[in-house]
């Protein structure tokens, strides 16, 4: 650790921080697991690097939690912070490749995701149409059958023991 991370550390809260813990004898392991946090989240306390945290928020959030958990006055804490980085609060935040997206890129990718379900739906029902659904009535099939009386007309009917969906 060089001269300038040692004056970055000492003069706020993260040095607090530090000391305390050091002096309850736990470590930053310890520390992110009971505060239910990363262990560079912790780091980036102690070492006062807001910058690499969520938001000022979450910040301040983070600083009372690690405070209570030392015994220290969470107030004291977020007070030593602000009088330390004031600016902090109005820092603008780097944004998010989701937010650097052209305006009308999410409204496209959900119409190509509708359009995508619509066309597997019509697959689907195209190919699970079975046989004689094409028009309303089954088609209606006849064979001329030459018999001593002469010829007649007579209808093919599946025999009644095949149900629609056993017919090929």
């Amino acid at each position: 650790m060089t001269r300038a991370d040692d004056r970055r550390t000492d003069d706020g809260p993260g040095a607090l921080l530090r000391a305390a813990r050091e002096g309850a004898g736990l470590g930053i392991e310890e520390v992110a697991e009971q505060l239910h946090l990363l262990q560079y989240v912790v780091r980036a306390l102690e070492h006062n690097e807001y910058e690499r945290l969520r938001g000022d928020t979450f910040v301040r959030g983070y600083l009372r939690n690690y405070a209570r958990l030392l015994g220290l006055d969470p107030d004291e804490i977020v007070a030593c912070r602000r009088r330390v980085r004031p600016e902090s609060g109005n820092a603008p935040r780097a944004q998010t490749p989701a937010q650097l997206s052209p305006p009308g890129a999410a409204g496209a990718g959900r119409v190509g995701l509708v359009l995508l379900l619509l066309a597997a739906s019509a697959l689907y029902l195209f190919h699970s149409r079975g046989p004689g659904a094409e028009g309303g009535d089954a088609m209606e099939a006849t064979v001329t059958v030459e018999t001593a009386a002469g010829a007649r007309v007579v209808p093919l009917v599946a025999p009644e023991h095949l149900s629609h969906s056993d017919t090929p």
